[in-house]
């Protein structure tokens, strides 16, 4: 009963839909799409066929097959005008209905049903054509951008063999001209210390810490502790016994350091640090050829004693010393909120870096931390700029007050708005770096005061 009752409805629903689309064609519109049912093709058959064949795929040389078909049907009528409030499925309904229906049967319609189901299949075929230019042209362009990052790759390296052929002549020409010169001189020097670096460098590993490295280049390497129980402390000798922190040693008689050896082998180990300090090695080759090799090596083994001298010390130190721990954790915790702020600052793609080619990558990092620290002194101006008008106002600032601000401040930034690229040439102002607070206080107490000036 209700089947019976709801098939009327819906009969009289498409009725009404195929009246509207009717109406919405103009009377010279509906001659048009007539004529589709009686002119006949180059190939015998009628314009409605050619309108239900489909068209060769989106390819370029179908380019002009899609673009004057599009012409065709575009030529018939505005089909928006005509579906203007039908739904698509509704239309796709009447056009699958269009398109299993001949001729003849279409000549047996009403004239208003005939020409509506015609004027959906136009519609959809003005779409598919429309579809697949589009498509086209994608591919079009995806190959062309392809083909320009193949090109752009080639002309990279023929500019890096340029560069290097011009450097390979500069050397030639420098070493003509400056013939047992002081260049030379500080080229055979170099070239002599590296190969020495890299010799004793043979061997080391990657249990070799950055401790031992660290403290033969000055620094008071002092990082944050945390897994306490798989550290290590060192006995100075296999006598050394202590009243209430020998059970950090381990047992009696082991973990000791062999001080003979890093005699023997010091002569190496400074040789290392004045190569790095003199640039003569750089730091990544270094790190490189102390995660690789053999342990055998007897310079890797006393870079591994002094480093376990070092790390003990600073084991102790950290334990006893509650400032200093204050210190290096506050050290430690300006970083993260740094990088956090980095992060924030590199919002493009996420801050993930697309391209795989090393140089574009470091150039993407360098370029990020150079806009951040832009962005902190930025921000450290406007600090200060405040800070000079509430002391003009009589205000009293304490160092304090000034200690618990940070630079990392982004409410006031838009990242989404506008870069004012022409601004890049102008001169900024000199900015005063004088403020008329007193912060002896704060660095009275700073640890440094207690002999950890140095700690890093």
């Amino acid at each position: 009963m209700v089947m019976s009752i709801c098939w009327p409805c819906c009969r009289e629903a498409n009725t009404a839909i195929r009246d509207g689309i009717h109406d919405r064609i103009s009377p010279a519109e509906r001659a048009g799409l007539a004529r589709l049912l009686e002119e006949r093709d180059g190939d015998g058959t009628t314009l409605f066929n050619r309108l239900k064949k489909p068209v060769q795929g989106p390819s370029w040389s179908h380019f002009k097959r899609l673009t004057s078909r599009l012409e065709w049907v575009d030529g018939l009528g505005d089909t928006e005008v005509w579906m203007d409030g039908v739904a698509a499925g509704k239309v796709t309904d009447f056009a699958g209905e269009a398109d299993a229906a001949d001729v003849a049967e279409l000549r047996d319609y009403k004239p208003v049903k005939r020409i509506a189901l015609v004027a959906c299949l136009v519609h959809k075929a003005r779409m598919r054509v429309r579809d697949d230019l589009a498509t086209m042209f994608c591919k079009r362009v995806a190959t062309k951008v392809r083909k320009a990052k193949q090109e752009l790759e080639e002309i990279r390296l023929a500019e890096r063999e340029i560069v290097e052929a011009l450097i390979g002549n500069y050397r030639t020409v420098l070493k003509n001209i400056d013939e047992g010169g002081p260049a030379q001189a500080a080229l055979g020097k170099a070239a002599a210390m590296t190969a020495e670096t890299r010799q004793a460098l043979d061997g080391l590993d990657e249990t070799a810490t950055a401790e031992e490295v660290a403290h033969l280049l000055g620094f008071d390497l002092m990082p944050r502790i945390r897994n306490w129980k798989d550290s290590t402390f060192y006995r100075p000798s296999k006598q050394s016994e202590y009243v209430h922190i020998d059970a950090l040693f381990g047992e009696p008689g082991k973990n000791t350091i062999d001080w003979d050896l890093i005699e023997s082998q010091f002569r190496h180990l400074m040789r290392v640090a004045v190569s790095v300090r003199e640039g003569a090695i750089s730091s990544s080759t270094l790190l490189k050829r102390l995660r690789s090799g053999s342990r055998k090596n007897a310079t890797y083994t006393a870079f591994r004693e002094v480093g376990r001298v070092i790390r003990t010390v600073q084991l102790l130190r950290y334990l006893s010393d509650a400032p200093l721990r204050r210190r290096v954790t506050a050290a430690t915790n300006k970083v993260e909120p740094f990088n956090r702020f980095s992060q924030w600052v590199g919002f493009g793609n996420r801050g993930v870096i697309a391209d795989n080619d090393p140089v574009e990558q470091e150039k993407a990092m360098k370029f990020n931390a150079l806009l951040t620290n832009a962005v902190i002194f930025h921000n450290a101006l406007d600090i200060v700029e405040i800070v000079r008008q509430l002391l003009e106002e009589g205000w009293t600032i304490e160092p304090e007050d000034l200690a618990c601000i940070s630079p990392y401040l982004t409410e006031h930034i838009n990242r989404f708005g506008e870069y004012s690229t022409h601004e890049l040439g102008l001169q900024p102002k000199a900015y005063d770096p004088k403020l008329d607070v007193d912060f002896t206080p704060l660095r009275d107490q700073d640890p440094a005061a207690a002999g950890f000036g140095q700690a890093a």
